[in-house]
């Protein structure tokens, strides 16, 4: 049976080869492998050359219309050539500028002095001695202006006769080549030449087929003058490069066949003159004949291979149904061997399926759960929160989180929507952890961390204590020599008195173990107040800070946790700016929502970094000098608490942090 499928594969994948190789044959003209060959992407050398050169430059007159023009109403450049030059820069990725030249032999001019890299033109004998041409783009025919009654009916008519002609057109070439005695008219382009025919200057106008009827159309000029019916030649134009760039040349024929498989000048001939590409009767039929085959040939492959699969369903039929009942059996024993509490409920609240974990702390196996409701399974863990989750989950179809104390333990309590195949919820997952000894755990480190802060501002603290008490000792022993008035030496030290006490009130109350109390704080004096047992770390390390915050302003916090908070980011701010700078502290009301910012002029952390520094024991700061853990622990309080934090940085102008709180405190209790 498998030597069968992998001869009717071999078949099948001949047949397509040899029908793709017809198709191409058909549209484009190319085999199979020209086909591929042609397809390739830009070779290293030619990437390079295109790294190596900013702008590809295409060079061509601006009054050549509707091929290339200067729009009258907006100046800009415009037509159907114009149109496929940003086509090819599209396609190939790179950035071709457009030069228009006053002139079309000053285009060609341009391109002779390398000012230009390219420009499209009928390939002659004569331009092949100083250019190289790259594959045909489209097709352009050479044709005559005269007056309607002018007897001129072929161009060997012209012979004897005053002709005005672009210089440098190929035109003259052809005419030269064929005919003698013209005498020649050099004009800048077809509209001068034109004008010279209105002034009976010239018997005739020669040039470029869409341009004469253009004007003839555009200018008013049908009842006075008429287009030869007949074409003096019809020529392939290509693009025209220097002999010495044929890396551009290669770029150039690449992009080329790229456009004309997806019919891109096809698509811009409609737009400008209303016509699709000649309907070509030979290449329908030849088509025709190529979808018949692959219609027949895909019908007895299609009948082969059905009885190949009838033949083979009952097996596969019958290996399926073994492996579905492994898979179930697979994620049964991985649901049972979680050591997380599970079990699944319908929407009536009725166990369908627990794990072992949740059975062992019952004491009870599951024939004895499953089919029982949910209250008398779990009837001690806080159940109208977790039945509210529960139909929560039903109705919104999404994953809910809480936490729930119960007998002085936390817990942990997910739920997630289980779906049919019609993607409707037909049951909930309930997962349940005890997290109580995580919590303490956070609880801890936080304490430790804030032990830590603590011995940096040990320093500042005893420095700012000093101060008063040098004040006090020095009025104490002008008091004893009576050399100042009593009433302002006692002032003065009570004053000082006051500030050494505020400053260890300062201190012990940043070392008091944090509780889940909250009361108002005033976010202005509360923040200033932070400032200020970090005045000397501040000014030690060159750095100023400015506070933009409503005096009034007032939310219900935990107090304790807010100020491990700020005092993180205010030092995670002092030391990413290490030679000094600015630390900016801003306050947003909106709605019950306030917004607080802390922004410096550090050093800033690289983009990559971002996305991890929330995560526990991840620093870019040098060993020694972090532990990792502040900002885990303030992303955990301001969760805790109901907030949030976001951050914005670029290197070498420094980082914003955005703390969001509710004014009423945390969200979740």
């Amino acid at each position: 049976m498998r030597k069968r499928i992998i001869g009717v594969l071999l078949m099948g994948i001949f047949a397509i080869v040899l029908f793709l190789n017809m198709y191409f044959q058909i549209e484009y003209e190319i085999n199979l492998w020209d086909y591929f060959r042609k397809s390739k992407e830009l070779t290293v050398l030619e990437t390079q050359w295109l790294n190596e050169h900013k702008e590809i430059i295409y060079g061509a007159d601006y009054n050549s219309p509707p091929l290339r023009f200067l729009n009258d109403e907006n100046n800009q450049y415009k037509g159907l050539i114009v149109d496929y030059i940003r086509a090819l820069s599209i396609e190939l990725g790179i950035d071709i500028r457009l030069k228009p030249e006053n002139t079309w032999n000053d285009a060609l001019t341009s391109l002779e002095k390398k000012e230009t890299h390219f420009f499209d033109m009928i390939p002659s004998k004569k331009r092949e001695e100083k250019f190289l041409f790259s594959n045909g783009i489209y097709d352009l025919r050479g044709s005559i202006l005269m007056s309607i009654d002018s007897k001129i009916n072929n161009y060997t008519d012209l012979e004897g006769r005053k002709v005005a002609i672009p210089k440098g057109d190929y035109a003259i070439q052809f005419l030269q080549s064929r005919i003698r005695n013209i005498d020649f008219v050099f004009t800048g382009d077809i509209k001068e030449g034109i004008g010279l025919l209105e002034k009976k200057e010239v018997d005739a106008v020669v040039g470029d087929e869409p341009v004469l009827v253009y004007f003839l159309e555009n200018y008013n000029l049908k009842s006075s003058y008429k287009v030869l019916d007949n074409p003096m030649y019809e020529k392939e134009c290509s693009f025209a490069v220097s002999k010495d760039n044929k890396i551009l040349l290669s770029i150039l024929n690449k992009g080329i066949f790229s456009l004309k498989k997806k019919k891109i000048m096809a698509r811009i001939q409609q737009k400008w003159f209303g016509m699709s590409l000649p309907f070509d009767k030979n290449q329908l039929g030849d088509k025709f004949g190529l979808i018949m085959c692959v219609f027949v040939v895909s019908i007895l492959f299609i009948i082969y291979i059905s009885y190949l699969w009838n033949k083979s369903l009952k097996e596969e039929v019958y290996k399926r149904t073994e492996e579905l009942y492994k898979s179930k059996k697979d994620l049964q024993i991985t649901f049972d061997g979680m050591s997380q509490l599970l079990l699944v409920v319908d929407k009536e609240l009725v166990v369908s399926n627990v794990n072992k974990a949740l059975c062992n702390l019952l004491k009870l196996n599951k024939r004895e759960i499953i089919g029982k409701p949910y209250k008398s399974v779990i009837d001690n863990l806080n159940e109208s929160n977790v039945i509210e989750m529960i139909k929560e989950t039903f109705q919104g179809e999404k994953h809910h989180n809480k936490e729930i104390r119960n007998d002085g333990s936390i817990y942990e309590i997910d739920t997630f929507p289980l779906k049919n195949k019609s993607n409707n919820v037909t049951d909930v997952l309930i997962m349940i952890k005890d997290i109580t000894r995580v919590k303490l755990i956070e609880k801890n480190m936080l304490q430790e961390n804030k032990m830590a802060a603590i011995g940096q501002l040990a320093a500042g603290v005893a420095h700012e204590i000093r101060n008063p008490l040098g004040i006090i000792r020095n009025y104490s022993f002008l008091l004893k020599n009576e050399e100042i008035e009593k009433n302002m030496a006692l002032e003065i030290i009570d004053s000082s008195v006051e500030r050494a006490s505020k400053i260890i009130d300062n201190l012990l109350n940043f070392s008091r173990m944090t509780s889940n109390t909250t009361e108002p704080v005033n976010i202005c004096r509360f923040t200033s107040n932070l400032l200020n047992l970090e005045r000397k770390n501040l000014e030690k390390n060159n750095v100023k800070c400015n506070i933009v915050c409503n005096c009034n302003l007032t939310i219900h916090m935990n107090q304790e946790s807010l100020k491990y908070i700020f005092l993180n980011l205010i030092q995670n701010s002092i030391d990413a700016m290490e030679t000094g700078g600015k630390i900016f502290i801003g306050c947003e009301e909106e709605d019950n929502k306030v917004t607080i910012t802390f922004k410096d002029t550090g050093q800033g952390i690289k983009k990559e970094f971002l996305k991890d520094i929330f995560n526990p024991f991840f620093t870019t700061k040098e060993p020694g000098k972090g532990t990792g853990l502040g900002l885990y622990i303030v992303y955990s309080e301001l969760k805790k608490i109901g907030g949030t934090i976001s951050v914005e940085s670029h290197v070498g102008i420094g980082t914003t942090f955005y703390i969001t709180l509710n004014k009423g405190g945390a969200v979740n209790g």
